[in-house]
């Protein structure tokens, strides 16, 4: 998890100041809500709750929840984003020691050799392999189990660069079964609703969605009614934006060189 962007802790200490209601989507599942509020607890003029956070496994959970679900669950996530899932009372597949696979009758055991399932869940999984991918594949096959997705990023940040994020991989599974999932991270469409329920008082066009990707923060922005900010520390720069045309779904309201720049005189 990276260390606070210089400016962006006494940016939302003044938010917090005017009296601003502050939400944090993230889809930085590879870290857990406790991982996050250590963080902000690091800076200690910030006062920010468990509340205050919308994170891509409790938003599943919070799903799973609305639904009645009491199935067993096949995910494909990092451990704390399972943890998430287990403590909110589901229950996951015993996932199989890491094996390389040298033959058919191993690739078989590994696809086949489990137990049923009624959801399968994709997000950041750093030990994904295709032998995953093919049992999800056959998991859905039955069209009672469920599909759902964290984060479906292209691209996440690593180090100065990007890396496949899960996004290419949940199109793998979409692709093969010819199913799309409920998508519950940004920019997923079923994420929308639970965000307004959360704010249900507050109109759309009075939220201010701040973001530094095109894609998953102010697409996802912009078709929900909200204002963006759109802010260069990820992957994203005044040429990409420039390259957009005029009435992109992706063009951002407004454009800062980092989150500090709203507490500039």
């Amino acid at each position: 998890m990276r260390d606070f962007i210089p400016g962006s802790a006494k940016a939302i200490e003044e938010l917090q100041h005017r009296g601003k209601q502050l939400t944090f989507v993230t889809n930085n599942s590879i870290s857990s809500v406790a991982d996050h509020l250590h963080k902000f607890a690091k800076q200690r003029q910030l006062q920010i709750d468990k509340k205050q956070i919308v994170h891509p496994a409790q938003t599943i959970c919070d799903h799973l929840k609305s639904i009645g679900f009491e199935g067993l669950i096949y995910c494909l996530a990092m451990p704390p984003f399972k943890q998430v899932l287990r403590d909110a009372g589901f229950q996951l597949t015993e996932e199989r020691e890491a094996s390389i696979i040298a033959s058919l009758g191993e690739l078989r055991e590994a696809i086949f050799g489990a137990e049923s399932v009624q959801a399968v869940i994709i997000d950041v999984d750093f030990n994904l392999t295709a032998a995953k991918l093919m049992r999800a594949h056959v998991q859905l096959q039955n069209p009672n189990c469920l599909f759902l997705a964290g984060a479906a990023d292209a691209l996440i940040p690593f180090g100065t660069g990007d890396i496949i994020g899960p996004g290419a991989f949940i199109d793998v599974v979409a692709q093969s079964t010819g199913r799309q999932p409920t998508v519950l991270g940004k920019p997923g469409e079923a994420l929308r609703p639970l965000l307004q329920q959360r704010h249900a008082h507050v109109p759309a066009n009075r939220v201010l969605f701040i973001g530094d990707s095109l894609a998953s923060d102010i697409g996802f922005a912009r078709a929900s009614g909200y204002q963006t900010l759109l802010v260069l520390t990820g992957g994203t720069s005044n040429t990409d934006v420039a390259s957009l045309p005029p009435d992109h779904a992706h063009l951002p309201d407004y454009i800062g060189d980092c989150l500090g720049d709203l507490c500039e005189q």
